[in-house]
C-alpha cells in the first residue's frame, strides 16, 4: 500500500473560525497518474424522470424513478437500448411501493428499499420465449428495537454483500456504522468506524456522514457524500473486518454541539455514485467546492469525473467525461459505463471504458 501521510483537518464555521482539537487521519493526497478523456454515445429514449437510479442486470440495464408509475424500466444495450420490460406501482396495497429506492443488483435480481418501512423487496428479472418479466420474490424487514434512553437509528440502504448476506448503513458512530445481516435480514453484527473521530449525535452522524456503499464477493466499499474518504471491509470467518480507509483529499470541517459543520468554501468534491467490479472501485465525483453546488443547475450538480481505485486502495486512474451524469452503472464485463445525463432532457449515455 502507498505511503500514508498525516494531514491536519481544518475546522471553520460559516460565521468564522472555531477552536477544536486537531484530528490526525490516515490520509493520502491522491495523484492519479493515468487520465483518460471519454466521449459519450447518446440513446434516443424518452426518460420520464427527474432523478433516476441505475443498475445492470446481467446484460440489461435497469432504471428506476420515484415520480412515475411503472417506475422500473429495463433496457437492452444490445438492441439499441430498446425498452424490454416495465414494472412497479406506487401505492399502499399488496406488492405496491410508497417510496422505492433501488440499492443493488445481483445477477438477475435486484433490491428495492422501501425507505419508510425499513423493508427490502427482492425482485427477479425472468425471460421466457423472448419476453421479459419482473416478479417480486419476497419482502424482508429488518427488526428495529428502541433502546431505553438511546436513539437507535434503523437500518437503511440494504445491499447484497454475497449470496447469503446483506449489509446496510446505520451511521450510528464507532463500531456501529453498518449492519451485517443474514439472508432473511436478521442482524448478525454492527461494525465499522466513523470517518471522523469526534462524537456526533445519531441524527448528525446519519445526515452528515451517510453516503454510498457497494459490494463485490464479500468485500464492502463505502464513500460518504461530502467527505473525500474511502473505506473497505471484508467478510472473514463470519465477521466484517476492516481492510483500509483513508482521505484521498483534504477535508475541512468542525464539530460543534454534536453536529458536523463543513467549511463549504474550502471543502471540495461530492460523490454522486459508487460502483465496483472484481478489480476496481469507481466514484462518480463532482469536482468543485461544496459551496458551488446548485441542484437546479446541471453544471453545478452533476459530475463529469470518475475516480478509480483498486481493491487495495491504490489510486489507479481518473476518467474525464464529455457530459455530466447524475448516476452510473458498469456493464457486467466492465467494458462499458452507462449513465443518465441531461442533454438537455434526461438521456441514457454510454462510454467505452479504457483498458487499465
Amino acid at each position: 500500500m502507498r505511503n500514508l501521510k498525516t494531514i491536519v483537518i481544518f475546522a471553520l464555521l460559516s460565521l468564522g473560525s472555531i477552536s477544536c482539537n486537531h484530528v490526525k487521519k490516515e490520509t493520502t493526497i491522491k495523484d492519479f497518474e493515468q487520465s483518460y478523456n471519454l466521449k459519450h454515445k447518446a440513446y434516443d429514449n424518452e426518460l420520464m424522470l427527474t432523478i433516476g437510479y441505475m443498475q445492470t442486470l446481467d446484460s440489461l440495464l435497469l432504471i428506476t424513478a420515484f415520480n412515475t408509475d411503472s417506475f422500473c424500466s429495463v433496457y437492452s444495450p444490445q438492441n439499441n437500448m430498446k425498452e424490454v420490460c416495465k414494472y412497479g406501482t406506487i401505492g399502499n396495497g399488496p406488492r405496491e411501493f410508497i417510496q422505492p429506492f433501488l440499492t443493488y443488483s445481483y445477477g438477475n435480481s435486484f433490491g428495492l428499499n422501501e425507505i419508510n418501512k425499513q423493508e427490502l423487496a427482492i425482485l427477479e428479472l425472468q425471460v421466457k420465449n423472448g419476453e421479459y418479466t419482473i416478479s417480486e420474490q419476497k419482502r424482508l424487514k429488518a427488526p428495529y428495537k428502541m433502546k431505553k434512553d438511546e436513539l437507535a437509528l434503523p437500518d437503511y440502504y440494504f445491499i447484497r454483500l454475497d449470496s447469503t448476506h446483506f449489509v446496510s448503513q446505520v451511521c450510528n458512530g464507532e463500531n456501529s456504522f453498518f449492519s451485517l445481516l443474514d439472508q432473511s435480514l436478521q442482524p448478525i453484527e454492527r461494525f465499522g468506524e466513523s470517518p471522523i473521530q469526534e462524537k456526533l449525535s445519531p441524527h448528525a452522524s446519519f445526515s452528515r456522514l451517510h453516503g454510498h456503499i457497494a459490494a463485490k464477493d464479500g468485500i464492502l466499499f463505502f464513500a460518504p457524500n461530502e467527505l473525500p474518504y474511502l473505506a473497505c471491509y471484508q467478510l472473514q470467518s463470519g465477521k466484517m473486518q476492516k481492510q483500509w480507509s483513508f482521505f484521498y483529499n483534504k477535508a475541512y470541517y468542525g464539530v460543534k454541539n454534536g453536529d458536523l459543520l463543513y467549511d463549504r468554501e474550502k471543502s471540495s468534491g461530492m460523490v454522486l455514485d459508487l460502483d465496483v467490479d472484481k478489480h476496481y472501485v469507481y466514484l462518480l465525483y463532482l469536482d468543485q467546492l461544496l459551496s458551488e453546488y446548485d441542484f437546479k443547475n446541471p453544471e453545478k450538480s452533476l459530475a463529469n469525473k470518475i475516480l478509480i481505485f483498486d481493491h487495495e486502495g491504490n489510486a489507479v486512474a481518473s476518467l474525464h467525461l464529455d457530459c455530466r451524469l447524475q448516476t452510473m452503472a458498469l456493464s457486467k464485463d466492465s467494458r462499458k459505463l452507462y449513465g443518465i445525463s441531461l442533454l438537455p432532457e434526461p438521456t441514457i449515455v454510454e462510454f467505452d471504458l479504457p483498458k487499465i
